[in-house]
């Protein structure tokens, strides 16, 4: 998942909630320069098994729920 919405400048609202994180092990600057992003659903991540959230949300404005 690294940089996978990485400089969305334009995304305001995202819902993660669903995604099934539980063998991700990488999540660095997934949402890293989303100056937009006001509010970001990820309440059901399971980060267990990630190595490296390095500047996850970097640059980033969200409220995270």
């Amino acid at each position: 998942m690294e940089c996978m919405f990485e400089r969305c400048e334009l995304l305001k609202k995202l819902d993660l909630s669903n995604f099934n994180t539980e063998n991700v092990i990488d999540m660095k600057y997934m949402f890293s320069y989303c100056r937009s992003l006001k509010d970001l659903e990820i309440s059901n991540f399971n980060t267990q098994n990630v190595k490296d959230m390095s500047y996850l949300s970097s640059e980033c404005n969200a409220s995270k729920k």
